[in-house]
């Protein structure tokens, strides 16, 4: 044998009296003659009931006319976030007028609100519908921003508040006036879209 063979078969020797060293230390401490399993008491007392009795046949049970189930009241109707490419609210309103008016504004911002308010009136005055669409809303925003990709100039094609736009049928764009516009600039537009002027 070779001195390499000598020193593997050393090691492996001393391996194996290791190992088996080691199992009989452990298998020593796990086996404990007073390690009894205890006796898990109930928390409550069991009754044992005696057999029961055959019960009696019981009489047929007489049967009773069945009462007429309540009809659930109708789900009322869902208006789609989008008709015929246009937000509901501005289609909805194009259906009842010629001419609808559309302030856009971002909640919470004190000039768009006022903006808008003005952008009412002003559409009030003039006898059209009135819009108010939130331009953080994606359902909202989403299909006018595709609505107005149409739009003559590049300006027209973005969303920004607070704006007002003056909507003719059956769904073009006649004329946006960013920023604060009063009452009577509002008026005066619907005026010229009534006119197509």
């Amino acid at each position: 044998m070779t001195e390499r063979v000598r020193i593997f078969a050393a090691a492996g020797l001393v391996a194996v009296l290791a190992l088996g060293g080691g199992f009989m230390l452990l298998g020593r401490g796990q086996s404990s003659p007073s390690a009894a399993v205890k006796e898990i008491k109930p928390l409550h007392p069991v009754r044992h009931h005696p057999a029961a009795k055959p019960a009696k046949p019981a009489k047929p049970a007489q049967k009773k006319p069945l009462a007429a189930k309540p009809k659930a009241a109708p789900k009322p109707k869902r208006t789609p976030a989008v008709i015929d490419g246009m937000p509901a609210a501005l289609a909805l309103a194009l259906r009842a007028d010629t001419v609808a008016v559309v302030a856009l504004y971002a909640p919470g911002s004190s000039v768009d609100e006022l903006a808008r308010a003005e952008a009412e009136a002003g559409a009030k005055d003039a006898g059209v519908a009135f819009v108010s669409l939130d331009v953080s809303n994606e359902r909202v925003a989403a299909p006018l921003t595709s609505l107005l990709t149409g739009g003559a100039s590049a300006a027209d094609r973005v969303l920004d508040d607070p704006a007002v736009l003056v909507f003719t049928r059956p769904k073009t764009l006649y004329v946006r006036l960013s920023g604060w516009n009063d009452r009577d600039t509002v008026a005066q537009a619907v005026e010229n879209a009534l006119n197509g002027t």
